[in-house]
């Protein structure tokens, strides 16, 4: 699911309503705007695939936590307030480590998902040095089907 610039949707948290996210990325993106330094997951959370602007609490838990794709988290956003300023917190509980995820027997996939997987490597590496309006899974399919065509 996307929004009418190509870009997943921003997953928004209510205030004190558990929120179920699984992290569909071992490491996140990060990036600056005139609010300051923010930090980029993709998640899936009922079903759907956000853009989550993790708060650096947030991220912070699960870099301590050792946390990598497909681990899922509870995440309750909620507020505090002390005289006549509030804060907002998070509340962040690990549901699992992602440690479910199977190994890949190198040995028994085909050639063509061993290129795409090359493919996708390689087009992650051109993000990286070109930055984020890069769309990494358009240039993984196109270096795929050319690797295809060789």
């Amino acid at each position: 699911m996307s929004n009418n610039n190509g870009n997943k949707p921003k997953l928004e948290l209510a205030y004190n309503v558990p929120t179920k996210i699984k992290l569909l990325q071992s490491e996140f993106q990060t990036g600056k705007s005139s609010l300051g330094q923010w930090f980029r997951y993709t998640v899936e959370s009922n079903g759907i695939e956000y853009s989550f602007f993790a708060p650096e609490s947030v991220v912070d838990f699960i870099t301590a936590n050792k946390l990598k794709k497909f681990s899922e988290i509870l995440v309750t956003k909620k507020v505090s307030v002390n005289g006549k300023k509030s804060t907002t917190d998070y509340q962040v509980e690990v549901v699992s480590n992602g440690s479910s995820e199977k190994p890949v027997d190198e040995d028994k996939v085909s050639e063509e998902f061993k290129m795409m997987l090359q493919s996708m490597r390689e087009a992650q590496l051109i993000k990286t040095q070109l930055g984020e309006a890069i769309d990494e899974n358009k240039i993984g399919v196109a270096l795929f089907i050319q690797k295809c065509r060789s």
